[in-house]
C-alpha cells in the first residue's frame, strides 16, 4: 500500500489529551457528506416530463393517472396509489419502469425505450428520500395541447406601442415588434447597414446574383430618397426573383430528379422539370401561396384540363417508388405535415403522438387521403416519345382498396377489424372535411383526345418518314459510286441501300398505321358509330406495319450475316432464321385478321408510371386512367388553405423569415408541435401571418414588407454599439443583422455572374452531371437528384433531396480548396479583373481598383488598411517572373474570393 496523503499520516502523540485527537479530528473532517436526493424541479420532473406525459400528462391519462404535478402523482390513479414516500419497493411507479416484463413494463415497448439503469436508479433514490411537496409554482401542470401556441386560432395582434426613439427608427408594422423586444431587454439597434452592404444584401437575397459593375454604380449614384424602396420593388419584379426563390421553396418541398439503378427509374420521376418551372413561373406570376399549395396537391382534380397547373403536381408526383407502396406513403403522409403545416404527423405512425394530440389513426386517415394517387406521364404536343418529354402528374386511381391501421407501424400485421376513412387531424378540424368524388373530363380519362396530341403522333411518324427517305437517298448515291470501286465494297453498300429500302417501307407502314390509328382513336369521342370500321381498318394497317418491320429485320439480319467474321457466321444465321420465321408470323398475322396477331391500339395521351407492387415485370403495363376522381385531395387543400387552418400560414412566413433573415422566427421550422421550439417574436409571427392571408396570401407582399423594414436594413457590424454581449449573445431579438453564409448556388452563380460568363436561359431540362463543369446556365437547373449532387454545390451544403428545410451552414477545409483550385474561380478571377480595369475612369490607378473590387465582390468599401495590404500585395506580384499588372490584378480579385465576405450576406 503506498503512504497515506499527509492528512492521513499518524501524528507524534502530544504531552497533553487533547493532541491525541488530531488524527481523529483530520479524519473526520475529510469524511464525504451524504450525498443530497435527487431535485424534484431540477431532475425527477424532467424526467417524467420525458418519459411519461404522452401518456399521463396533459394529452392523455391512461388509467385516470396523471405525472405531471407532485399532487396528481401522490393522487394515484383508478388503481391506487403508485407512490409510497421512503419505500422504493412498493412504489408502482417504479415496479413498473423496472419491470422486464413487456405487458407491465411503462413506457410500454410501443411507446418508447425503457429508462435506463441511471434513470431507474434515480427514481429510486427520490421515492427513498421521503420526497415531500415541492413549491407549488415551481410545479405547474402540463398546458393543454388545445392551448399550444401553434395551434390555437390565428388572431391579428395588435402593433405595439412605440416611444419617440422607436418611431423615429420603425419603417414599417414588424419594426414595432422588434423595438418592444429591443426595449424588454435593453437594447439599441445597431445603425442601417452601408448603402453598398444593402444593394449587395437586396441582389442576392432577391435574386440570388450580384448586381454588375454598371448597376451597382448607378445604385452607389443614386441621389433620391427612396433608391432603397425603388430597388427593392424593381427586384421583386424581376424574372430571376422567382428563379432564386424557387430554390428555397425546392428545399422545401424535396426536390429532386429521378434516381434508380442504372436506367431503372425507381424514386421520383422523369422530367422533374416541369414542376421546378412551374415553381419559378407561379412565384413570378405571384400567384396566391393557398393556390399553389392546392394546385400542388389536387390540381388533377380542380383543373383537370390546365396542363400548366397539372405540372405543380409533380410535388406528389417526386415521393413515387418503384417497388412498394408503404415507404411511398410515409414520405407523403410525412413530408405534407412537416412542410405545409410544420406536424410530425410521422410520429403517430406506430403508435399516438406523444407530444401532440394526433392519435395513430389520424396518421392513417391522412393516409387514406392519398391512398389512391398513381402517377403518370402526359405526352406534350410536339412530342410523341413520353422518354424524351412529358409532364408526371398524379391521378386518383381507384379509391376501392381500404387502408388499414398497421399495429405499431409494421406493414406485415395490418389491423383488418376496420378499414380507416380518409380525414384530416381531428384536434385541428372543427368539422368533418367533406369529401366528395370529382367527375373529370374527357381529356383526364382519355388524355390523347387532348388538342394536339394525335397529331403529334402522326406527325412524328411524318417525320421518321422523312428520315428514312433522306437515308435512302443516301444509300442510293453512296452505292452507285461504290460500284467503280471495288466489288466487296459495292457488295456492302448495295445491302445498305436494300436495308434503307426496307426501312423506308416500314416507314411508309407506320405512317399509315398511325393515322389510321388516329381515326379510330378519335372516333371514339367523336363519331362511336363509326368506330367499328375505322378500329378494323387501323388493326389491318398496324398488321401491315408490323410485316414491313419485320422485313425490314430480316434484311438487316441477312446483311449482317453476309458481313459477319467467320467465327460469328453460325450466330448470324441462327439470327437470319429468327427473322424470318417473325416475318412468316406477321404474313400470317396480317392475312389472318381473327388470329393473334396485332390488333388495334390506340395511341396513347399518357403513360402511367408502373409499380411492381401492382404490376409484375411486364414490358408495357397499363391501368385505365378513371373517368372520376376520389376527391379526397382537393378536400384535403381546401382544408390546409383554409384560412381557419391556425399553421399554413404561420408555417409559411416563417420560411420566409428564415431566409431573409437565416434565421427562423421558429428554430424548429418542420415542428410547430409541443416538441419544437417556441416562437421568438410570436406576436410578429402571427401578424405576418395574418397579413398574409388578409393579402390574399400574397408572398410578394410578404417580401416587400420584410425587406424594407428598418430591422432587415441593420448592420451586422455590432463595433461602437453599446449592447453588452451578455444581454443577448444570440442575437435573438435583432439588434444586429446577422451575416449569412450563402448558399452554394448563390456562389456558384455569382462567380458566373461577375465575371460575365453567365447563361440567363430559363427554363428546360436539367444539366446532366456529365455536362455541368463547363456549363454556365444558373445551378438551379442543375440535374439534382439521390444519386446526382453536384460536388461544388455539395461542398458548399447544397440541399440534400431526402429532407432540408433548413439547410445546414459548414466551414470545411474542402470550402477553401474549392476556392482557391478551382477552375471556374480561377478563370473568372481573370475575367472579373479585366472588367473592372475596363470600368474605371483611369483604369491604371490601383487604388481605384482595390476599391471597387472591394464594393463590388465584398459588398463594402476598403478601408485604410486594407488599401496598404493590397498596395504590398500587389508590390510584391508584380515583381514576380513575368508578371505584370494583369497579374497583380487577377491576384487581388483570387484573394478577394476566398475572402469570408465574399461567401459571406452581411
Amino acid at each position: 500500500m503506498g503512504s497515506l496523503p499527509h492528512f492521513f499520516k499518524a501524528r507524534r502523540p502530544a504531552r497533553h489529551g487533547m493532541a491525541m485527537l488530531a488524527p481523529l479530528l483530520v479524519l473526520t473532517a475529510i469524511q464525504p457528506t451524504p450525498a443530497a436526493p435527487p431535485d424534484y424541479t431540477a431532475q425527477i420532473k424532467p424526467l417524467l416530463r420525458q418519459r411519461c406525459y404522452a401518456c399521463h400528462g396533459a394529452l392523455k391519462q391512461k388509467a385516470d393517472l396523471r405525472l405531471d404535478t407532485w399532487q396528481s402523482i401522490v393522487a394515484g390513479g383508478k388503481n391506487g396509489p403508485v407512490l409510497t414516500p421512503g419505500n422504493p419497493d412498493k412504489s408502482p411507479l417504479l415496479q413498473r419502469i423496472v419491470s422486464t416484463d413487456m405487458e407491465d413494463r411503462m413506457p410500454p415497448e410501443h411507446e418508447g425505450e425503457p429508462f435506463t439503469p441511471a434513470q431507474a436508479a434515480l427514481i429510486r433514490d427520490w421515492i427513498a428520500s421521503h420526497p415531500t411537496a415541492p413549491d407549488p409554482a415551481q410545479d405547474p401542470p402540463e398546458s393543454d395541447p388545445a392551448t399550444h401556441w401553434s395551434f390555437r386560432p390565428l388572431v391579428r395582434p395588435p402593433i405595439p406601442p412605440a416611444d419617440a426613439a422607436t418611431a423615429a427608427w420603425a419603417k414599417n408594422p414588424i419594426d414595432f415588434f422588434i423595438a418592444r423586444q429591443h426595449r424588454l431587454h435593453g437594447l439599441t439597434p445597431v445603425p442601417e447597414a452601408p448603402r453598398e452592404t444593402l444593394i449587395r444584401r437586396l441582389y442576392v437575397d432577391l435574386i440570388g446574383l450580384p448586381p454588375d459593375i454598371a448597376t451597382l454604380t448607378e445604385n452607389l449614384r443614386d441621389p433620391s430618397p427612396d433608391w432603397y424602396e425603388k430597388t427593392a420593388a424593381r427586384l421583386l419584379l424581376d424574372p430571376r426573383h422567382g428563379e432564386r426563390w424557387a430554390r428555397h421553396w425546392m428545399d422545401i418541398w424535396r426536390y429532386s430528379d429521378w434516381w434508380g439503378l442504372g436506367d431503372q427509374l425507381r424514386n421520383s420521376q422523369k422530367h422533374m422539370w416541369h414542376w421546378r418551372d412551374w415553381i419559378i413561373s407561379s412565384l413570378n406570376r405571384n400567384t396566391a401561396y393557398d393556390e399553389m399549395l392546392r394546385q400542388m396537391l389536387a390540381a388533377d382534380e380542380l383543373y383537370p384540363d390546365d396542363p400548366d397547373k397539372l405540372r405543380a403536381t409533380g410535388f406528389l408526383a417526386r415521393n413515387f417508388f418503384l417497388f412498394n407502396r408503404n415507404p411511398w406513403m410515409e414520405e407523403t403522409v410525412e413530408h405534407v405535415g412537416k412542410s405545409l403545416l410544420a406536424l410530425t404527423v410521422n410520429c403517430s405512425k406506430c403508435h399516438d403522438h406523444k407530444y401532440d394530440p394526433i392519435p395513430q389513426t389520424d396518421y392513417y386517415r391522412l393516409r387514406a387521403i392519398f391512398e389512391p394517387y398513381q402517377v403518370r406521364l402526359d405526352l406534350v404536343p410536339g412530342q410523341a416519345n413520353p422518354e424524351l418529354d412529358g409532364i408526371p402528374r398524379v391521378f386518383d386511381s381507384d379509391p376501392a382498396p381500404p387502408t388499414w391501421r398497421y399495429i405499431r407501424g409494421e406493414e406485415t400485421r395490418p389491423d383488418k377489424s376496420t378499414p380507416i376513412l380518409p380525414g384530416t387531424p381531428v384536434f385541428l378540424t372543427k368539422s368533418p372535411v367533406p369529401i366528395q368524388s370529382v367527375p373529370l373530363p374527357r381529356t383526364a380519362a382519355l388524355p390523347e383526345s387532348r388538342t394536339g396530341i394525335l397529331e403529334t403522333h402522326v406527325d412524328a411518324a411524318r417525320q421518321a418518314l422523312a428520315a428514312a427517305s433522306a437515308a435512302v437517298t443516301v444509300a442510293r448515291e453512296k452505292s452507285a459510286a461504290s460500284s467503280q470501286i471495288s466489288a466487296p465494297t459495292a457488295a456492302a453498300d448495295a445491302a445498305t441501300l436494300r436495308t434503307a429500302i426496307q426501312a423506308l417501307a416500314a416507314a411508309a407502314a407506320d405512317l399509315e398505321s398511325t393515322r389510321l390509328r388516329a381515326d379510330a382513336t378519335r372516333a371514339a369521342w367523336e363519331n362511336p358509330a363509326s368506330l367499328p370500321d375505322k378500329t378494323k381498318a387501323a388493326a389491318r394497317a398496324t398488321a401491315a406495319a408490323s410485316t414491313a418491320r419485320a422485313r425490314h429485320a430480316l434484311t438487316m439480319a441477312e446483311a449482317a450475316a453476309v458481313a459477319a467474321e467467320p467465327a460469328k457466321k453460325p450466330d448470324a444465321a441462327r439470327a437470319v432464321e429468327t427473322a424470318r420465321a417473325a416475318l412468316d408470323t406477321a404474313l400470317k398475322n396480317e392475312a389472318e385478321p381473327s388470329a393473334s396477331g396485332p390488333a388495334f391500339t390506340p395511341l396513347p395521351g399518357a403513360r402511367w408510371t408502373p409499380t411492381r407492387f401492382i404490376t409484375s415485370l411486364a414490358d408495357d403495363p397499363t391501368i385505365p386512367f378513371p373517368k372520376t376522381s376520389s376527391g379526397r385531395r382537393s378536400a384535403l387543400a381546401a382544408w390546409i388553405t383554409d384560412s381557419q387552418n391556425p399553421l399554413t400560414a404561420r408555417v409559411a412566413v416563417n420560411h420566409l423569415w428564415a431566409r431573409h433573415f437565416g434565421t427562423p422566427l421558429v428554430a424548429s421550422t418542420f415542428d410547430f408541435g409541443r416538441n419544437g421550439t417556441p416562437p421568438t417574436h410570436p406576436d410578429l409571427l402571427d401578424w405576418l401571418a395574418a397579413e398574409l392571408i388578409d393579402s390574399h396570401w400574397n408572398l410578394r407582399h410578404i417580401h416587400q414588407l420584410i425587406i424594407t423594414s428598418a430591422t432587415y436594413r441593420l448592420d451586422s457590424a455590432t463595433a461602437g454599439s453599446n449592447n453588452p454581449a451578455a444581454a443577448d449573445p444570440d442575437n435573438l431579438w435583432i439588434a444586429h443583422r446577422n451575416p449569412q453564409r450563402l448558399e452554394a448556388e448563390v456562389i456558384r452563380d455569382s462567380l458566373l455572374a461577375l465575371s460575365g460568363n453567365l447563361d440567363p436561359a430559363t427554363g428546360g431540362p436539367p444539366i446532366l452531371p456529365a455536362e455541368q463543369e463547363k456549363s454556365t446556365r444558373r445551378s438551379l437547373y442543375f440535374y439534382h437528384s439521390n444519386n446526382d449532387r453536384n460536388l461544388f454545390l455539395t461542398t458548399f451544403d447544397g440541399a440534400a433531396v431526402k429532407e432540408c428545410y433548413r439547410r445546414d451552414s459548414s466551414i470545411v477545409p474542402q470550402q477553401a480548396l474549392a476556392l482557391t483550385n478551382s477552375p471556374l474561380v480561377n478563370s473568372s478571377a481573370e475575367k472579373i479583373a479585366a472588367a473592372l480595369t475596363n470600368f474605371l475612369p483611369d483604369p491604371a490607378d490601383p487604388d481605384a481598383f482595390v476599391n471597387r473590387a472591394f464594393i463590388h465582390l465584398l459588398g463594402t468599401a476598403a478601408t485604410p488598411e486594407n488599401l496598404t495590404a493590397c498596395r504590398e500585395a500587389m508590390n510584391a506580384w508584380r515583381s514576380e517572373p513575368a508578371a505584370n499588372e494583369s497579374t497583380a490584378r487577377t491576384l487581388l480579385i483570387l484573394t478577394l474570393l476566398n475572402h469570408n465576405d465574399f461567401v459571406t450576406l452581411r
